[in-house]
């Protein structure tokens, strides 16, 4: 099934109740369990308890995006915060953007991590924030804001030259970004599939596009005054669970 509509809100509550958000790993004990796929080889373990978990090798801060380790805490700031006072003649000084993510995925994996989004002194972003999070750069992405979420396939995926810069794959306005609210998502992405879990709200879509070769990239985006990871935790995609079909049929819905 080719899911190119808006995911109607209800079903997607009502697909939540469906399936429970037990452990998936000691790495991350809070996380939901993957639906979709087993774990294979993990290839990321991150929990920030030392400067070393942030390597240039796996780990990418782009447009002069800064951060800090400290506390078991990877901090990420906007250039406009962490760059203030410095005189930087940088395009990107001003920036309010936090840009970071991880390099050198496969193409098909499982993704959790423990994140919260920081309150903003910023009048600009203190009732609008907005965060992303990205399947390869503009590629498969959630868009997070405090009106309520979207899945899309966007422009570096769909074609610039499309005339749709970006597909709607479905629509959650009762997820909505809440600052200083830790959140344990599972990303999980298998040939033309994609599974994200939210705060208990689950964002499915099944799309030809998504199997298409994209960015080896996993980032995560904000306006405003950055935000904080506590851990991330990469596996290699193995089998499609035992009920994955039948969990298919009723996300499909």
């Amino acid at each position: 099934m080719n899911l190119t509509r808006p995911i109607v809100p209800a079903i997607a509550l009502a697909a939540t109740a469906l399936f429970t958000t037990t452990v998936c790993s000691a790495d991350n004990a809070t996380a939901p369990k993957p639906l979709m796929i087993t774990p294979g080889k993990q290839i990321v373990s991150k929990d920030f308890d030392k400067a070393s978990d942030v390597d240039k090798e796996s780990m990418g801060f782009r447009k002069l995006t800064q951060f800090r380790v400290d506390d078991g805490q990877l901090r990420v700031l906007p250039p406009a915060i962490a760059l203030a006072g410095t005189k930087s003649e940088n395009q990107w000084a001003s920036s309010s953007m936090a840009r970071a993510g991880l390099m050198n995925l496969p193409t098909e994996y499982i993704c959790q991590f423990r994140w919260k989004y920081n309150q903003s002194k910023n009048p600009k972003y203190k009732s609008k924030g907005s965060a992303y999070i990205d399947l390869g750069h503009r590629c498969i992405r959630v868009t997070f804001t405090r009106a309520g979420t979207t899945l899309k396939l966007e422009n570096h995926l769909v074609g610039k030259d499309a005339a749709e810069k970006s597909k709607l794959l479905g629509e959650y306005p009762e997820l909505k970004l809440v600052p200083e609210k830790w959140y344990d998502i599972t990303v999980e992405v298998k040939g033309d599939e994609v599974v994200f879990q939210i705060d208990g709200t689950v964002l499915y879509a099944k799309d030809a596009l998504i199997a298409k070769e994209r960015a080896n990239t996993f980032n995560i985006d904000s306006g405003g005054d950055g935000y904080v990871l506590e851990n991330i935790n990469v596996w290699q995609a193995g089998n499609y669970t035992a009920d994955w079909e039948t969990k298919r049929k009723q996300l499909s819905k």
